[in-house]
């Protein structure tokens, strides 16, 4: 199992954010955050907290 799919199995907000590990090493971790209308705020852009 890779670092982002234990990330995603015990990490709720991971899932929650549906954020996808593109690499990880030791060293860093790449992630995409895909664009989710349900994430926007009021003025439509991202809300402070993703």
């Amino acid at each position: 199992m890779s670092i982002g799919e234990m990330l995603a199995a015990t990490v709720p907000m991971t899932r929650a954010l549906n954020l996808e590990f593109l690499e990880t090493t030791a060293d860093q971790a790449v992630v995409s955050l895909p664009d989710q209308g349900a994430h926007h705020n009021h003025v439509g852009g991202p809300r402070a907290g993703v």
